[in-house]
């Protein structure tokens, strides 16, 4: 994309709020999902409101604001399914509410009492611990990052916490558990 002139940063600036209220009216927020959070739905709204503000001729039909609108919600539309439609490839590790962790196909046991969730939950970071040692680079990186989260992190913390984007973060997540569960010892060690 090309540099927007002094006008055309004008229209971004006045019309951020633009991108707020798409994503409000338009976009479902799901912190859970990496990329689907409200940080990231608003840079990649921005995005859009930048390509809107190159391609707005003001002829008189259309207010910037309303044009910048259906921009905006095209493109964080498109965005999302993009998103989901890559999400469908990542392999998962099923975490119970307070932190359990089965192998896809394992059943969670929702009437396990709180001494058992506790249990669960220190075994499976032990677990996570123990395999970081067999995983270096982004794969290690992600197990932490999800023992991180199992103690109640949300990926947002995590990513501050590396200074990194929390788009890495879910990245590091989902490599780690993809080369978790195609480990043999760590998928034993579940059962």
């Amino acid at each position: 994309m090309t540099s927007l002139t002094k006008q055309q940063q004008e229209l971004v600036t006045q019309n951020l709020s633009v991108v707020h209220w798409v994503i409000c009216d338009y976009i479902h927020v799901n912190p859970t999902i990496c990329g689907l959070e409200y940080g990231d739905l608003f840079q990649e709204g921005c995005i859009w409101l930048c390509k809107a503000a190159a391609t707005y001729e003001d002829d008189g039909r259309a207010r910037f604001a309303t044009y910048a609108k259906k921009v905006v919600r095209n493109g964080l539309i498109s965005y999302c399914r993009a998103i989901c439609a890559r999400n469908k490839n990542f392999s998962r590790l099923v975490i119970g509410e307070h932190g359990e962790l089965a192998a896809d196909g394992d059943t969670l046991d929702p009437q396990a009492n709180q001494f058992d969730t506790q249990v669960s939950l220190i075994e499976t970071l032990s677990l996570l611990e123990a395999s970081k040692k067999d995983y270096d680079g982004v794969a290690r990186l992600g197990i932490e990052a999800l023992a991180l989260k199992l103690r109640g992190m949300r990926i947002t913390d995590i990513a501050e916490l590396y200074h990194v984007p929390p788009s890495h973060v879910g990245a590091w997540i989902s490599r780690s558990v993809a080369k978790l569960r195609n480990d043999p010892r760590f998928l034993e060690s579940l059962l």
